[in-house]
């Protein structure tokens, strides 16, 4: 029997780098196979619909992502939410229907919509107690979530594992109470040491690397350049951020993929603020699957989700 999945519902042009944040945040205690977004796990040439109708079928908790446009508002036109084949809808009304556990996530404040606001089928999402999370407060917000969502899955906390010092103190006390009772001699077999584990290989990230990147406000696509060297753990190089060229630092390089920030500056009424992005990357076949989170400046921004790809033929080294 396949383990209960985890569905996230989202609007793309509401909350796609959160969805992309939180697929890639939750796929680590989780598992990628239990966590479905749509990006990743409809293939080209399948029926949307129906593969949204049995991945709903086959979860037992739907995250609703609520942006700040999670209705769809057009002007001139009732939001996207209130047609009738609405896939955002769909998702939505099927989950509830069917009884799961449907926890909606306020992004970066977003407020929940009211009963009047939203179709018959989907009031009930309005009386679901809701999480919060918030681009300063990322990695303690999805924390928060992971704990709900094991409670929601029946799933325990993994037991952290009993500290040496504690293994070293129970073999002590026992040793003295053998001695009390009279043990002439005791003798402490110690096992071979073990061989010290292989170091992990790094991901071929070295090289050049090309993507289009679209920022979180409008008409801002931008095509940008990564170039990647270092060994071992470490990552050095440069990441272009609308266009210009800026070093990547803090750079490093593990199983779990890639990590490096860069900075910027930001004009304002004739002052400098700066920026700071953070960029977290996984080497998924021949691509990198970046998001991008932009820190300062004058104005909170939402994660950003783009796929870099090799810009030449060259060797990874």
């Amino acid at each position: 029997m396949n383990p209960a999945r985890i569905f996230i519902s989202y609007r793309r042009d509401d909350a796609a780098g959160y969805a992309r944040a939180l697929y890639d945040a939750l796929s680590r205690p989780f598992g990628a196979e239990r966590v479905f977004i749509d990006v990743d796990d409809i293939a080209a040439g399948q029926a949307f619909d129906e593969v949204i109708r049995q991945a709903v079928g086959e979860s037992k908790v739907l995250l609703v992502l609520v942006g700040k446009r999670w209705r769809g508002e057009r002007e001139g036109q009732p939001p996207r939410i209130d047609d009738s084949d609405d896939p955002v809808r769909l998702e939505v009304a099927s989950a509830l229907a069917r009884g799961m556990r449907v926890i909606p996530l306020l992004l970066d404040g977003a407020t929940m919509p009211t009963e009047q606001q939203l179709p018959a089928e989907l009031r009930p999402l309005a009386r679901r107690n809701a999480l919060e999370i918030g681009n300063t407060r990322f990695a303690a917000d999805v924390e928060r979530l992971v704990g709900a969502l094991r409670e929601a899955l029946g799933e325990p906390a993994p037991a952290p594992a009993a500290p040496a010092g504690r293994r070293r103190v129970l073999l002590g006390a026992g040793l003295a109470a053998a001695a009390l009772i009279g043990l002439a001699t005791v003798v402490l077999l110690r096992p071979a040491p073990a061989p010290p584990a292989p170091a992990a290989s790094r991901p071929a990230v070295n090289g050049t690397w090309q993507a289009e990147v679209e920022y979180d406000w409008p008409g801002a696509r931008h095509v940008e350049r990564f170039d990647f060297t270092g060994e071992a753990g470490e990552l050095q190089g440069s990441a272009s951020f609308l266009g210009v060229r800026r070093g990547a630092l803090e750079g490093s390089v593990g199983a779990d993929g890639l990590r490096f920030v860069t900075r910027s500056a930001e004009l304002l009424d004739g002052r400098s603020l700066e920026q700071l992005h953070r960029y977290r990357g996984t080497l998924v076949g021949g691509e990198i699957r970046f998001v991008m989170q932009t820190e300062g400046g004058s104005s909170a921004h939402v994660p950003v989700a783009f796929i870099a790809r090799r810009a030449s033929s060259q060797p990874a080294r």
